[in-house]
């Protein structure tokens, strides 16, 4: 919009991003035993949740895809062993979030279902791009009831723990 403030807050949306970085693979570890078993499994995305209530709360910059490339580059660098994925997808996501901002109410339920349908798109494109580069064999079916169906549970579970004080933190980032 043309009254909007010019956002000032990058610092703290760079700090916030190392922070989801370090948190999901925290967790990721932390309930690793629980999550990560050979028929569920469950992985938090907290960093892309974090992308997509940024390109939602935050006034739109293109500085956000940016940051969006590195968060996914070092993910991909320290979690996965192939460069390019996260690196590809997270910028998208951030992209269609930016361009959809308009659309979606800034309520619980309607931004709980938006991080539902990106991240659904998200595990789509990233199974498509693991087969189409050999490195993932499993059918439709498997990915869903492994990996899908119990990697939206936990991140809902997520949402629901992080929604308040992330919303209240960005917009008093947006205030600034």
């Amino acid at each position: 919009m043309e009254n909007e403030r010019p956002f000032t807050g990058h610092g703290w949306v760079a700090l916030l991003l190392f922070a989801a970085l370090l948190l999901e693979g925290a967790v990721a570890q932390w309930l690793g035993q629980w999550l990560m078993q050979p028929t569920f499994m469950a992985t938090p995305q907290l960093t892309l949740m974090l992308l997509i209530m940024l390109a939602i709360f935050v006034p739109a910059e293109r500085y956000l895809i940016y940051f969006a490339v590195v968060a996914g580059l070092l993910f991909d660098s320290f979690y996965t062993g192939m460069l390019g994925i996260n690196t590809l997808l997270w910028p998208l996501v951030v992209f269609l979030a930016d361009q959809l901002r308009p659309y979606i109410p800034r309520t619980p339920l309607y931004l709980g279902v938006t991080q539902i349908i990106f991240l659904t798109a998200y595990a789509a494109c990233d199974y498509l791009l693991n087969r189409f580069t050999g490195y993932g064999a499993v059918g439709w079916t498997n990915l869903i009831t492994v990996h899908l169906a119990p990697g939206l549970l936990v991140n809902i579970g997520l949402f629901a723990i992080c929604y308040l004080p992330l919303r209240r933190l960005l917009i008093n980032l947006n205030q600034r």
